[in-house]
């Protein structure tokens, strides 16, 4: 129980405010005028009740120069404090009604938003649905959690099943030699895209082998002039000899075209006998001129059919490994090479073989040059130049073979399904990659883990719902009885729950005078079918009904911050009613109002109800600069009228108890006033004077019930003569008349006796 409101700084109008003198019992009702601090209280102790500093930080006293700080002395003086901004610990026994219950829970400027369902939902449930409500939060915190997981694993392998279905990607089989399928099905894909170009490529022919007559070479060494004769031959060497040079050869065979046979060319001598002139006729004869030419052209023939052969087939393997290298993306082409230093070694040699034969040859046209084994050794050195050539060759023809092979294949290509094919292969790859492995592991095993924390919430939510439907099916009726018997025009309906959202929230609609009304949309709606006082009280049933059916209600301590606030008056009898009813059940009810006379009535039915009852009454007063603190309360005299007032105070003086004299003084006149008004109700008017009520008797005549006070005529007169002397209205120097305590009290007395007797003293 709260025993003590002890100290309250720096919160609202609560500057300085000390409520220590003023415990607090198992009901207190604490008066306040409006926008005198009662909210503020309240907030205070919802603030302690949640342990929510934000409701007091908010509400920081404006001009004023302490931090907030508030002390809450509870049972057995236990103290509770918010000082630096926290509260020293939590006090969730405090059930508090007040315009933040209303804007939570039930509605804010009228309408009604889903948070408003869902805290309405959660105050209903209160602590019977904490722990299925905690099982929910927990089973869907770990749904989302293990679900969160699954999709963040999702997202990690998004980008290795690019155009391909996660669950298609999952299923690929794994393969083999992926690396090598991949490389092969890519030059394919390539070559199939292409096959125009690829098909114009050249394909490597094979080189055409070099020839070289050897037969008809060694015919010519071999040949020799029968017709010549020896001696003719030894004379005109012998004449070259003493010559002396090269050309002279040449020179005597031109010479010798120039002569008849019969005088020399140069000297016109007869030459007819000469014996040398007739050798050099024997020796230049037209036989012998064609051997010479014959031999003379041998050493040539040698080199220009042999110079370059070796080169030339070097060449054209280069072109022919050129044309091969152009198909090797497509084909396995092999290495086409040429032996060119064997070929060139083999073929210089047999080079120097056949220009030493031609040199002998030259030397001496007439004899045959050449023998078998000549002609053998420049055979074999032939066929070893040949070799080189032929395994190029060799080589040329087998890769033309597989190129040919592959553009036969190429013709049967189909582009689009290659692409098909590699990007299958792709996809397997990365499937079975070892960080995508370890991914999908992981997914299966969150998988199960998501599956199962579904499951758990499925549970824990039919468990709640459950409960629920129970809950506010019970909690529909108690609203409406009591909404009945605070004489509401209207009621509610349907009311259930649902998890639509993040979390459950409650559902209801409102039924007037027969006809459906929404919370939203409309017209009509709730914000413009329900007047202020229908939704405050629909909110108070609202939070009666929850704490009526709180199993710990006997341990709450329930405040109430205005409850008459817009409620109409003939809801004020219900509303002490079920008051009452909380009282009897709860540790301690606190209610704070602006209506003196409801405090003092509820005071009334509860000491009506247990004469025992502790009942604390004090109020919430204005303090110096306008700020509010703590003070006693008579609640009996801020509820009594001008005339018990009056009366109350003239009986006292009479009684010799006290009293100012000037204020009994003033007292007396408006006391007779309320007196006769009271008498003869309707017959004075309200605005009426006591002067111009005397007269009214005065001139009254039968039957007019004013007839039967016409004997006070003369008392009356004579009080209003001495107690208008105190009263500006007839007496401008009222507050100067000097007062005898004597003379005033045997007017008090007159006066009194008047009002009891009905007559004179």
């Amino acid at each position: 129980m709260l025993e003590r409101i002890a100290d309250i700084q720096g919160i609202g109008l609560f500057h300085q405010a000390n409520g220590k003198p003023y415990s607090c019992q198992r009901a207190t009702l604490i008066y306040a005028d409006n926008g005198r601090g009662k909210s503020t209280l309240a907030t205070i102790l919802r603030s302690v009740a949640t342990a929510d500093p934000s409701l007091i930080s908010a509400s920081k006293t404006i001009d004023g120069t302490m931090p907030p700080k508030v002390v809450l002395q509870f049972g057995s003086g236990h103290k509770v404090t918010f000082d630096a901004g926290t509260w020293s610990e939590k006090r969730p026994e405090l059930l508090v009604f007040d315009a933040e219950f209303i804007g939570r829970n039930v509605h804010s400027g009228g309408a009604v938003s889903t948070d408003h369902r869902k805290n309405l939902l959660e105050f209903a449930l209160g602590e019977a649905a904490v722990s299925a409500r905690t099982a929910v939060d927990s089973a869907a915190l770990a749904a989302k959690a293990a679900s969160d997981q699954v999709n963040s694993l999702v997202g990690q392998l998004s980008g290795h099943h690019t155009g391909m279905m996660l669950a298609q990607f999952e299923q690929l089989p794994a393969e083999t030699e992926i690396d090598a399928k991949l490389v092969d099905w890519s030059k394919r894909a390539v070559a199939a895209t292409n096959v125009a170009a690829i098909q114009a490529k050249q394909i490597p022919a094979t080189i055409a082998e070099p020839t070289f007559d050897l037969d008809l070479l060694f015919d010519s060494l071999a040949r020799s002039l029968k017709d010549v004769h020896a001696d003719a031959e030894r004379i005109v060497k012998e004449h070259i000899f003493k010559l002396g040079e090269k050309e002279a050869e040449g020179w005597l065979s031109q010479g010798r075209q120039f002569t008849n046979g019969r005088s020399c060319p140069f000297c016109d001598q007869d030459i007819s006998r000469n014996e040398l002139v007739s050798a050099y006729q024997t020796h230049f004869n037209a036989a012998y001129a064609a051997l010479k030419t014959t031999v003379a052209a041998l050493q040539e023939e040698i080199k220009t059919g042999l110079t370059g052969l070796a080169d030339g087939v070097s060449k054209s393997t280069d072109v022919a490994a050129a044309q091969a290298l152009a198909w090797a993306e497509h084909v396995e082409t092999g290495v086409i090479t040429f032996e060119l230093i064997k070929a060139e070694t083999s073929l210089k040699e047999l080079a120097d073989l056949l220009l030493d034969l031609a040199l002998r040859k030259e030397n001496a046209p007439l004899d045959a040059i050449g023998d078998a084994k000549d002609r053998a050794k420049a055979s074999d050195l032939w066929l070893q130049f040949l070799a080189p050539v032929r395994a190029t060759n060799v080589s040329i023809t087998l890769t033309a073979k597989r190129i040919q092979e592959y553009k036969t294949q190429l013709v049967g290509e189909n582009a689009i399904q290659l692409q098909q094919q590699i990007a299958r292969l792709h996809a397997i790859k990365r499937r079975y990659a070892p960080d995508v492995v370890n991914l999908l592991a992981q997914l299966a095993t969150g998988r199960t883990a998501a599956s199962n924390a579904e499951t758990a919430k499925k549970a824990a939510r039919a468990t709640l719902d459950s409960l629920m439907t129970a809950t506010l099916g019970k909690y529909q009726v108690s609203i409406n009885g009591l909404l009945k018997k605070f004489g509401a025009s209207f009621s509610i309906r349907g009311m259930s729950a649902n998890f639509r959202g993040n979390a459950p929230r409650s559902e209801y609609g409102l039924l007037l005078r027969g006809k459906e009304i929404p919370l939203e949309g409309g017209p009509p709606s709730f914000a413009t079918a329900l007047s202020e006082g229908d939704k405050r009280t629909l909110a108070f049933a609202f939070f009666i009904a929850s704490s009526l059916e709180d199993p710990k209600l006997n341990s709450r301590i329930v405040v109430i911050d205005d409850p008459m606030c817009s409620l109409d008056l003939n809801r004020r009898h219900h509303t002490r009613t079920v008051l009452r009813q909380i009282h009897s059940k709860a540790a301690q009810l606190i209610v704070l109002a602006h209506d003196p006379f409801f405090l003092r009535d509820l005071r009334d039915a509860l000491k009506k109800e247990d004469n025992s009852a502790a009942v604390s009454v004090f109020q919430l007063t204005a303090a110096p600069h306008n700020y509010t603190d703590f003070a006693a309360l008579d609640i009996d005299r801020e509820c009594e009228s001008d005339y018990a007032r009056h009366h109350r105070l003239l009986n006292d003086f009479s009684m010799g108890t006290g009293g100012d004299a000037r204020v009994v003084a003033k007292a007396i006149r408006p006391m007779l006033e309320g007196y006769l008004h009271r008498r003869f109700p309707g017959l004075l008017p309200k605005d009426l004077m006591f002067g111009g009520v005397v007269i009214r008797i005065r001139d009254s005549v039968a039957p007019s019930p004013l007839a039967h006070a016409v004997n006070l005529i003369d008392a009356l007169n004579e009080v209003n003569e001495y107690a208008g002397q105190f009263h500006h209205d007839t007496n401008p120097d009222a507050d100067t008349v000097v007062i005898s305590a004597s003379e005033l009290k045997g007017f008090v007395d007159d006066a009194l006796c008047i009002v009891h007797k009905g007559a004179p003293a």
